[in-house]
C-alpha cells in the first residue's frame, strides 16, 4: 500500500499514485506506460508502410487537428486494448486488434498492390485530371481515419468480457475489479454507464456519419442528424444498462458486432455502406436487439438447469 507524505510548505498530503508501498511502479503505471509505447509502435509501423506503398500520409499533408487525429487514433486505437490486457488480463480486445491490423497489413502487402490512376484514364478523357483514384489499397489509411470507430468497437468487446468473465462460474475473473463497475451495479451506477457509453457511441457514429456523407436532402437535414444522434444514444445505452444492471450479454455483444461489420465495411468501400441504415434506421437495430434481451432474460428466468438430469 502507498504511503502518504507531506509535502513540505503546502499543508497538502499526497500520494504517489505511480508506485506501490514498496517503491515499484504500480500495476496501473506500468500498464500505462507499456500500452503508449505499443501504441506508438503501432502507428509507426502502420505509417512507414503506408508510406513506403506511396500513400501521402506524412504530417505535410494534415492541418494539425487532421494529424493528431489520425497519428493520435492509431497510437489510441493499439493502446487502449494493451492497457486493458496487461492490467485487466482482458484478452479479447487485444485479440480482435492483432486480427484487425494483421488483416490490414496483410491486404496492403499481398498482390495486387495499390494500383494509382488518373480519373481520366478511367474515364478515356484527353487531358489528365490529377484526381487520382487508388484500386486494391488504402487500408492503411482507412483504418487510420476510422481509428475512433474501431477503439469504441474494441472498448465495448471489452466491457462484454469483463462482465462475461466476472459472472461466470467456469471462465476466471479478471485481476482487478475496475472501480466503478461493479456487476451486478446499482440502478444508479449502471444508468451512469449507460449514460457515458451512449454519448460515446453516438459523438463518434455521428461524425462517422457526417465523414461518410450519410445526410437527408432538403432542410430536414439537421433533424435528421438530431434523429440520429438520439438512436445512437438509445442504442449502445440500452444494452449496455442491461448488461451492468441484469447482466445480459447478448445485446452488449450483438451490438459490439454491429459496429465492427459498419466500420470493417469501410475497407471495401462499396457504395452501398451498412452505416446509413445504421445511423437512419436504428430503430430496427434496436429492435432486434431488444428481442434477444427479451429471448436472454427469458431463457434465464427458466433455469434450465433443473431440467437437466441429475444423474448427467
Amino acid at each position: 500500500m502507498a504511503i502518504p507524505y507531506n509535502v513540505r510548505g503546502s499543508g497538502q498530503t499526497k500520494k504517489p499514485h505511480a508506485f506501490d508501498g514498496t517503491g515499484m511502479p504500480s500495476r496501473r503505471a506500468v500498464a500505462s506506460s507499456l500500452a503508449l509505447v505499443l501504441g506508438f509502435v503501432h502507428a509507426v509501423g502502420l505509417l512507414i508502410v503506408a508510406s513506403s506503398l506511396g500513400y501521402d500520409i506524412g504530417p505535410s499533408n494534415y492541418s494539425a487537428l487532421g494529424l493528431g487525429w489520425r497519428y493520435g487514433g492509431l497510437v489510441v486505437v493499439a493502446a487502449l486494448p494493451v492497457y486493458l490486457a496487461i492490467r485487466y488480463h482482458v484478452i479479447l480486445p487485444v485479440a480482435g486488434l492483432v486480427l484487425t491490423t494483421g488483416y490490414v497489413v496483410g491486404m496492403e502487402l499481398t498482390p495486387p498492390g495499390p494500383t494509382f490512376r488518373d480519373v481520366a484514364e478511367l474515364e478515356g478523357l484527353a487531358e489528365p485530371t490529377g484526381i487520382t483514384v487508388v484500386e486494391n489499397g488504402l487500408y492503411i489509411v482507412r483504418y487510420m481515419l476510422n481509428a475512433s470507430v474501431w477503439t469504441v468497437g474494441f472498448l465495448f468487446l471489452g466491457l462484454v468480457e469483463y462482465v462475461v468473465r466476472n459472472t461466470s462460474t467456469y471462465l476466471p475473473s479478471v485481476t482487478d475489479s475496475v472501480p466503478g463497475l461493479a456487476v451486478p451495479a446499482s440502478r444508479r451506477r449502471a444508468t451512469a454507464i449507460a449514460a457515458v457509453g451512449g454519448v460515446l457511441h453516438a459523438a463518434v457514429m455521428v461524425w462517422f456519419a457526417a465523414r461518410l456523407g450519410v445526410t437527408l436532402s432538403g432542410g430536414y437535414a439537421w433533424l435528421f442528424v438530431l434523429f440520429g444522434a438520439g438512436g445512437m444514444w438509445l442504442l449502445a445505452a440500452i444494452p449496455l444498462y442491461l448488461l451492468f444492471r441484469h447482466r445480459l450479454i447478448v445485446p452488449s455483444a450483438l451490438l459490439t458486432l454491429f459496429i465492427m461489420l459498419n466500420v470493417w465495411a469501410e475497407f471495401s468501400a462499396g457504395v452501398e455502406g451498412p452505416h446509413a441504415l445504421y445511423f437512419g434506421a436504428w430503430f430496427l437495430y434496436l429492435a432486434i436487439l431488444l428481442i434477444v434481451a427479451g429471448i436472454e432474460y427469458g431463457l434465464r428466468r427458466l433455469d434450465l438447469s433443473k431440467y437437466v438430469p441429475t444423474g448427467m
